[in-house]
């Protein structure tokens, strides 16, 4: 495929079958093919690192069990919210609401209780469940108080699904129906809930391993939260697309991946670059950790970390872009060489159209030249859940998602991201919109005016910074103001810089100049 007629216009290629069944129907078909073949690993026990699983005729049961169970108490079409680091129970729950219809919403653990009431009052779940943070602590009172309502714990879901009815019927679910609202916040610092169809779901997760060669054999050992697109979409139903296994990690931890890693036989690994910053520094690499491929995404890959991961592990590294809203969209290829994968993002999967435009004709660029990339294909998102206007600034009438990042295509398809319309903060893969942020310190009493950067961090890509004009006769303090906003938002998004100054410098139209902000932080 090549981009047409020196415009950076790609037409989707289309020769791939893509597979046409529900989330649920594909873990049957799958069931049925690799019934005997571990489908999930798992560590039972919190302080031990022995390894347990479940097959693939297993999960079916446990996922069946729970789908039965939900469908007793929920209609097909209601939202269910689970509240937890990742735990098994949260697989067999999301493919309990795949086989009984109604809509699996994740929680992030690192929420703030605004943000989460926000969630709540946003999808209104039907029931809800909730486990443990990635600090142990309980969750399931704390979502009671929030929600007023009941909460479930999720670590009786496997017993409430071995106890369910076995001749309760479950109804056949359509591709195109609802299965995911996943969030994702927006340039106005309030959460989005990106509502992805069976189809956008599964072929997010299934297109990028078919094309990198994954097969049956393959185990994924990856700690992406399962509130990430990359936990629920990409490991979760990428494992399941071609049969193959991965292992449910509750979190992050440098040493037990590594010692994990020879014990299941870990073949695939992947998360954001400040992960592989982190494991590359570790002093200890068993001999026999030998990956075949490292899939990254969220961020640029420098090429010293592309080539530490080959040198050090044997793997291939590539890389991946996509958003909640349009799961994978491009994707470098197991030929593609280090240059390539640390220069661009690599090409446009199968049926992803893409073109570059600019921003305020909608004219199509020519090749090279920087614009907004917009997307088109079967991977993008119904729309924003009850949220109309959004979902029409971000869908055309043409069906284009308009990502609000800036890029160029070159002519044999291979895109570079240079930046980004919406102002964002990349901090170690997660996504941080300083607008949220300036609007919580808009209203502290003591500030006149507030500004949120990102700088440059060595290990996460970037931090948070804040600019600040106080009050005349205020008396603050950045760790004062960290207290503050910390109460409001997760911790991630905590400024951790903090300047005073007596004046911001502004545009002519009255607008802050947030580049002249970025280089006073840059400045010695």
């Amino acid at each position: 495929m090549m981009a047409t007629g020196g415009s950076a216009h790609w037409l989707p290629d289309t020769g791939v079958e893509l597979p046409a069944e529900s989330v649920g129907a594909l873990l049957r078909r799958q069931a049925r093919d690799f019934g005997a073949r571990t489908a999930v690993h798992y560590l039972p026990d919190e302080a031990s690192d022995e390894v347990a699983g479940l097959t693939y005729t297993e999960l079916l049961a446990l996922a069946e069990g729970c789908a039965r169970w939900l469908g007793g108490r929920c209609a097909v079409g209601d939202r269910v919210a689970v509240w937890s680091r990742n735990e098994l129970a949260t697989v067999i729950l999301q493919y309990g609401c795949a086989l009984s219809g109604t809509i699996i919403v994740h929680l992030n653990t690192a929420w703030s209780d605004a943000e989460v009431e926000h969630a709540l009052r946003l999808t209104q779940p039907a029931l809800l469940f909730a486990g443990v943070d990635n600090r142990g602590g309980a969750l399931e009172a704390r979502l009671a108080a929030l929600a007023q309502a009941p909460v479930h714990s999720l670590a009786a879901l496997k017993e409430l699904a071995r106890a369910a009815a076995t001749d309760t019927p479950l109804p056949d679910i359509d591709q195109s129906a609802p299965f995911l609202i996943q969030f994702t916040s927006g340039t106005t610092g309030r959460a989005k809930g990106a509502t992805l169809s069976h189809r956008a779901a599964l072929l997010g997760g299934w297109l990028r391993p078919y094309c990198e060669g994954a097969t049956c054999a393959d185990v994924w050992l990856n700690a992406v939260p399962f509130h990430h697109i990359g936990g629920s979409v990409a490991v979760m139903l990428g494992a399941l697309g071609v049969g193959a296994a991965f292992v449910v990690l509750r979190g992050f931890d440098r040493e037990q991946l590594i010692r994990l890693m020879p014990v299941v036989g870990a073949t695939r690994m992947g998360g954001v670059p400040t992960m592989w910053h982190d494991m590359l520094a570790a002093p200890d690499l068993p001999a026999d950790a030998r990956l075949s491929s490292v899939s990254l995404g969220g961020a640029s890959v420098p090429a010293e970390l592309a080539r530490g991961i080959f040198e050090r592990l044997g793997a291939r590294c590539g890389i991946g872009y996509g958003q909640s809203e349009f799961p994978i969209i491009t994707a470098s290829l197991p030929d593609d060489p280090v240059e390539v994968v640390c220069a661009t993002v690599g090409r446009p999967l199968p049926h992803v159209e893409m073109k570059i435009i600019d921003a305020e004709t909608g004219a199509i660029l020519g090749l090279d030249e920087p614009g907004e990339i917009c997307v088109r294909g079967p991977l993008c998102m119904d729309g924003y859940w009850d949220n109309a206007d959004a979902t029409a600034e971000t869908i055309d009438a043409d069906g284009f998602l308009h990502t609000g990042d800036i890029g160029t295509l070159d002519a044999q398809g291979y895109c570079r991201v240079r930046g980004r319309l919406r102002d964002v903060i990349i901090r170690g893969g997660e996504n941080i919109y300083p607008a949220e942020i300036e609007g919580v310190l808009a209203a502290h009493p003591d500030v006149a005016m507030a500004a949120v950067i990102g700088v440059a961090h060595p290990r996460l890509g970037q931090e948070v910074a804040a600019v600040i004009v106080a009050r005349p006769g205020a008396d603050i303090s950045g760790d004062a103001l960290e207290a503050y906003v910390a109460d409001a938002v997760a911790r991630f998004k905590v400024p951790r810089h903090w300047r005073f100054v007596e004046a911001m410098p502004m545009t002519a139209s009255g607008k802050i100049r947030k580049v002249e902000l970025e280089e006073a932080f840059a400045a010695p």
